[in-house]
């Protein structure tokens, strides 16, 4: 587990830069520093004297071993709001949506519904005994508008890459291009009008 901690230098004209990232496992330097913490990224920003509208969204998800009769695509019931993912040989079910600041403990009352929703549609593919059925819960990065936040900070060498919500995995690729490409001074392939921090300003 790292512990962050972050050392900005202020250079001439009053514009502040990262000089290093101090860690339990010592002090990282770069060109380019990415805050990518999910939602612990307003956290450490606000050390700094950034702020940034990132909320811990909780949800929730119940992974099960995958059978003959589990779906081989991903599946999104839109009504519901919970998405079926075939993970190799197991079926990850997530869905619901909690404010409860950094807690990520996990309500059974919020797993219950989950798997009333498989059984009402794939009543074959949870175990007998659901209390095998492994139960998680995880902090989502969310945003009030939705979009991540991807571009510069007001720090000279300090880029974000978060935000992404429930979009994570789903969007890590993308994010990633923009942002090597604004790196490198290229022209971004998608615009990054409406991603970047600006837009709370």
């Amino acid at each position: 587990e790292f512990h962050y901690g972050v050392t900005v230098q202020v250079l001439k004209k009053e514009k502040a830069r990262i000089a290093a990232v101090k860690t339990d496992k010592g002090d990282f330097t770069a060109d380019h520093y990415v805050m990518s913490l999910g939602s612990y990224s307003s956290v450490h920003l606000r050390k700094i004297g950034i702020n940034v509208p990132i909320y811990p969204m909780k949800g929730y998800s119940v992974t099960m071993p995958a059978t003959v009769k589990t779906p081989t695509v991903s599946i999104t019931d839109q009504e519901a709001k919970i998405v079926y993912s075939r993970l190799g040989n197991r079926l990850r079910v997530a869905g619901t949506a909690e404010f409860a600041g950094y807690n990520d403990s996990i309500r059974e009352v919020r797993i219950q519904p989950i798997l009333r929703a498989i059984k009402r549609f794939f009543p074959d593919i949870v175990p007998q005994d659901d209390s095998t059925v492994e139960r998680s819960a995880c902090l989502r990065p969310s945003t009030p508008d939705g979009p991540p936040i991807i571009g510069k900070t007001p720090l000279e060498n300090l880029w974000m890459n978060t935000g992404h919500g429930t979009l994570g995995w789903t969007q890590a690729a993308g994010s990633a291009f923009l942002l090597a490409d604004t790196f490198e001074g290229k022209p971004t392939e998608i615009s990054l009008d409406g991603l970047t921090v600006d837009r709370y300003s």
